[in-house]
């Protein structure tokens, strides 16, 4: 493995830990697991709600495709490849804006 091989391994291991973290603290803090279906009825932290669940959205990729995996597999590696393509960005975006590494 060369240099970019662990750096791209790297920044998605920090956009799924991140993720997790995100969803995690947001699952604590108001005692609701992320889902798309609390932003049907808006009320005052929508916003802050939808910033969460953008911010975790990785890690509820990889769940639901391990589960897709075994039914339905081409669905299951969309979803794989989504959520680490995500969480690549999310990581990526971490290092250079939070820690400066280029």
């Amino acid at each position: 493995m060369n240099v970019h091989q662990v750096a791209y391994l790297f920044a998605i291991a920090a956009g799924i830990v991140s993720s997790g973290a995100v969803g995690s603290l947001w699952a604590l803090a108001t005692d609701e697991s992320p889902s798309l279906a609390a932003l049907e009825e808006p009320d005052l932290l929508t916003p802050v709600r939808a910033l969460a669940y953008v911010l975790s959205a990785p890690t509820t990729l990889l769940i639901h495709a391990a589960w897709y995996l075994i039914d339905r597999p081409l669905w299951g590696l969309f979803l794989l490849l989504a959520g680490l393509g995500w969480s690549f960005v999310q990581g990526v975006t971490i290092m250079t804006q939070i820690f400066g590494v280029t």
